[in-house]
């Protein structure tokens, strides 16, 4: 069966949640395309990536009994899709995290010279990526991240909205991992976030 052709999404829903498998291949067609997009925002690794997207969908079909009850599916599919990135993200961090925290954390044990070193650099490298961002930006990462200060109170400070605090945030720590990523470092997004901020 085609998956292009316009088709009566309700209709659709209700095959699918009566166990049609064919109608399940025609939703399939219609998201995939969508849903890869989303997915390779977070996840740069193509084999997670397809991994991620075979699971989304694999939860759609194990949830079909739901999909009568859901009047926004195009949202309801990105929930599902957004925890399935998150679980994938936690656990680079978790693999990653040894090597993080001897660049950006205290540890409890004196550092070798090498990492010593290491983290000196890594430090370096986050303070030069700080100052070349735009002033604003520049501002709100201060604020936060050597303030203390928190979204909403640097929202208020500023006459931002939380959500634009926000956003200027997950900004300034994209732009740090791009440019740690330039001279070599390779740092999680997500751990980052963990690190330098409490975004919520």
């Amino acid at each position: 069966m085609p998956t292009n052709l316009p088709y009566d999404e309700s209709a659709l829903l209700e095959r699918i949640s009566e166990g049609d498998e064919q109608a399940f291949t025609v939703f399939f067609g219609n998201y995939y395309a969508r849903v890869q997009t989303f997915v390779t925002r977070f996840i740069s690794d193509a084999d997670q990536a397809e991994d991620a997207i075979q699971e989304a969908f694999v939860r759609v079909w194990l949830n079909r009994d739901q999909l009568l009850g859901i009047e926004n599916i195009a949202a309801w599919v990105r929930t599902i899709t957004s925890r399935i990135c998150i679980n994938i993200l936690r656990n680079e961090l978790t693999r990653n995290r040894h090597t993080a925290e001897h660049a950006l954390q205290p540890k409890s044990q004196p550092d070798t010279p090498v990492e010593k070193t290491y983290a000196s650099e890594i430090r370096n490298l986050v303070a030069i990526a700080v100052n070349n961002m735009p002033e604003a930006r520049r501002r709100i990462y201060l604020m936060s991240r050597e303030e203390g200060m928190k979204p909403a109170e640097i929202a208020d400070a500023l006459s931002l909205s939380v959500n634009t605090v926000r956003n200027v945030q997950v900004a300034a720590l994209k732009e740090i991992r791009a440019y740690l990523s330039s001279k070599g470092h390779l740092v999680s997004l997500f751990f980052l976030m963990e690190i330098l901020f409490d975004l919520f």
